[in-house]
């Protein structure tokens, strides 16, 4: 069990990682999670994303998932209607530009996020510090859907995030690994006193290898022992790997 409550809100379905998120909800490791079907484009995926509908149906609403579309796929935005149709219980998309090599616009993505904002879901998507997948590059179709729940994963680069999440009510940062940095946590304090803020792991594929200078290290408590040091008090700290969530995901 984590030393606090804990909401993952960047964990995914992976090949070679079957079992791992039951393991944590069902050992009390984790509270609940923003839980990344696998994209179509996988091998087994349907078999595979078994485990995520499963954990849905076990723990309700502490289990949020997400679709991962892939807009390579022939058809892609008939692929996710079916999807849809035949799970209603998925909650949000996710997209991954630098992975579909699109730059991040409007003709590429538009589709999918209006799908979104229809459907009053949730969006997560993978940023990168290059050009077209930068956090910055969502600006020009998020302001033709200002009221979308859009969640920057991994929220690089940091300045640019922390602009969305100014510049739109429901945006929110999510800064593991590559904006895991003093930096942001203090642009967030300052602006929003960190409640706009999700913690996530990117797991479970790579927890088997995780070091922190050259020693092993449990993930989850990692993570909570850098929101210990980044944050003023364990409020903060509580808010940041849990309650912001409830907010987001409007589990409360």
């Amino acid at each position: 069990m984590a030393s606090i409550k804990f909401f993952d809100s960047h964990i995914h379905i992976y090949p070679g990682s079957e079992g791992r998120c039951t393991k944590f909800l069902e050992s009390g490791h984790v509270d609940g999670m923003n839980l990344i079907l696998l994209s179509s484009a996988y091998k087994d995926a349907a078999k595979l994303n078994g485990e995520g509908f499963a954990l849905k149906r076990k723990f309700g609403k502490m289990v949020q998932l997400a679709y991962w579309v892939n807009i390579n796929e022939k058809g892609y935005m008939r692929v996710m209607e079916k999807a849809f149709k035949e799970h209603p219980e998925i909650t949000g998309v996710k997209v991954h530009p630098p992975g579909d090599r699109k730059e991040i616009n409007e003709k590429n993505y538009g589709r999918v996020f209006d799908f979104a904002k229809e459907r009053d879901l949730y969006m997560i998507s993978h940023t990168h510090p290059m050009p077209g997948a930068n956090s910055g590059a969502f600006m020009p179709v998020m302001q033709k859907r200002k009221e979308l729940r859009f969640i920057l994963g991994h929220s690089s680069p940091i300045e640019e995030s922390v602009f969305m999440a100014v510049s739109f009510e429901n945006c929110y940062v999510e800064p593991s690994w590559l904006s895991h940095y003093p930096l942001m946590f203090d642009m967030m304090g300052r602006l929003f006193k960190h409640k706009k803020m999700l913690v996530g792991t990117d797991g479970p594929m790579r927890f088997h290898r995780w070091e922190v200078d050259g020693v092993k290290s449990d993930v989850i408590e990692e993570e909570i022992s850098w929101a210990r040091k980044h944050l003023p008090t364990m409020r903060e700290v509580q808010a940041y790997c849990y309650e912001n969530a409830m907010e987001c995901f409007r589990i409360k």
